[in-house]
């Protein structure tokens, strides 16, 4: 999800695609290549940038994380807040360029399908790493992927309302590039590729963490 557009009108219907068939997929894989490079351990704190309806994260909350959301879309967070039941999640509406968190807030700061939509991707980036303690998860759809071709396609010529038709893709080389911009501070990259290109799963991590076992 996106802090800088409203996605109101999508709100209600944004969680069927997840139920479709591809979506399920889809779904499986990115989860898979959270799980296989973050290495998160159970009680952790992560916020959960660009949360929308909060699909993900109620997934890390049931992983055993302690999971925070935020958005800028008022409608988004009803649908996310409306699911919730005896899960302590807390969904807050802010603006990712402007975290109102205290430096080194969380553990992990996740950041799926968020970058594509802001206006100032450096800041975001910014403040992702001023309120992350450890490590910081992106999850970018591939600016050469076919998928990312299909949806500015389909935003340009046929739904010219889509939320993509403004969208920024990155490819690998290009999202280094930025973080390189963003972060003066030494960090330690790990990455990779999935769904044919399609997706990359990036995770900064700061180093002072590298060597601390604490």
């Amino acid at each position: 999800m996106t802090p800088d557009l409203s996605w109101g009108r999508i709100a209600q219907n944004y969680d069927k695609w997840y139920e479709t068939p591809k979506g399920v997929y889809v779904d499986d894989q990115e989860k898979k290549l959270f799980l296989k490079l973050t290495e998160f351990k159970r009680g952790q704190t992560l916020l959960d940038v660009g949360c929308g309806t909060g699909h993900f994260s109620f997934w890390f909350y049931n992983l055993g994380l302690k999971v925070v959301g935020i958005d800028s879309s008022l409608e988004m967070l009803k649908v996310a807040k409306s699911k919730l039941k005896s899960e302590k999640i807390q969904f807050l509406k802010a603006n990712a360029s402007n975290l109102p968190f205290s430096d080194n807030s969380f553990d992990l700061v996740v950041l799926i399908t968020v970058l594509e939509f802001v206006s100032n991707p450096k800041q975001v980036l910014k403040e992702a790493f001023r309120v992350g303690k450890s490590k910081i998860f992106l999850g970018v759809l591939s600016k050469y992927s076919i998928l990312a071709f299909k949806r500015k396609l389909k935003a340009y010529f046929i739904n010219k309302q889509s939320v993509y038709r403004k969208a920024k893709f990155y490819s690998l080389g290009e999202l280094k590039k930025l973080i390189k911009k963003s972060i003066n501070d030494r960090i330690d990259l790990c990455y990779r590729k999935i769904l044919k290109g399609a997706f990359i799963g990036l995770v900064i991590t700061k180093e002072r963490n590298l060597y601390d076992k604490s």
